[in-house]
């Protein structure tokens, strides 16, 4: 057994990405939205659960992030949606949101 704690990097070709963060964002109250670290979380869980990590055998992922590229590519992601009025950014605070309190949020439009 590997124990990796370098960032992840995912495996998605960029339709299969741009895909998961709409189901991902479609999925959260429009009130509270998310945040870009937890989209960033939750593309880890699904990749973790899809097996679309990079060197997955044998090996135990300890990082929490995703590798900086994918990031990029997530970010790159929201901006295409944003500029398709699917998605938009909520400024402002939530009292639903706790920790990520203040953090600018990503709505489906």
């Amino acid at each position: 057994m590997n124990y990796d704690a370098n960032p992840i990097h995912i495996l998605y070709d960029n339709v299969t990405l741009k895909h998961l963060v709409e189901v991902i964002i479609d999925g959260n109250d429009t009130t509270s939205g998310t945040t870009f670290l937890n989209l960033c979380h939750q593309i880890r869980l699904q990749a973790i659960s899809d097996r679309a990590l990079a060197n997955l055998e044998n090996t135990v992922y300890t990082s929490e992030e995703l590798a900086p590229e994918d990031q990029v590519r997530v970010s790159r992601m929201l901006w295409e949606l944003i500029w398709e009025h699917k998605v938009f950014l909520l400024f402002g605070r939530s009292p639903l949101l706790g920790l990520s309190n203040g953090e600018d949020r990503f709505v489906k439009y």
